[in-house]
């Protein structure tokens, strides 16, 4: 008749091993991502970066103290708000619109910059440039715009149309 087993002998197992084999697996599935690391790593080395950052690690919550106090300042404070408004700003103007208009800006600048800034303008010369299809357009482009920003303008409930001007 048999024994019985009055103790179970278990394989020692080699944690370390089993640690190694784990950490080659993810090595060999993140081989991409691993090398883009790296070379990120020597990017920072060779730009000063890596003491930088290893010291305001090692220095946190001084660094921290002056960041706060930086930031808390009434200026500052401000400047970020704004920056946030602007942000917020250019994320609702669709990017063509925006190119559209730079372009424009942009070619208005350089026919500025090879005129007579100086040169006086009577009336005449005044009606003469509003007769120009580009001054009509750059105008009839300021004018929508006005009457965009002064529709947002507007109080909520406050009619659009209360002194009805010209139709733009």
């Amino acid at each position: 008749m048999a024994q019985p087993i009055r103790e179970i002998v278990r394989e020692p197992r080699d944690e370390r091993r089993e640690a190694q084999a784990r950490v080659e697996e993810a090595m060999i599935q993140s081989a991409d991502g691993i090398v883009d690391g790296l070379r990120l790593l020597q990017a920072c080395e060779e730009k000063g970066l890596i003491p930088i950052v290893r010291a305001l690690v090692e220095q946190g919550d001084d660094v921290l103290r002056v960041v706060v106090h930086a930031i808390s300042r009434k200026g500052v404070t401000d400047g970020l708000k704004n920056l946030i408004g602007i942000v917020q700003f250019l994320s609702v103007v669709r990017p063509e619109d925006m190119e559209r208009v730079f372009h424009a800006v942009a070619r208005g600048l350089e026919r500025a910059a090879e005129g007579e800034a100086n040169a006086r303008m009577g009336v005449y010369d005044v009606l003469r440039a509003l007769r120009d299809p580009d001054v009509g357009r750059s105008l009839a482009m300021l004018f929508a715009f006005l009457k965009g920003m002064g529709s947002g303008l507007a109080e909520p409930g406050e009619s659009a149309h209360k002194d009805r001007g010209p139709e733009v």
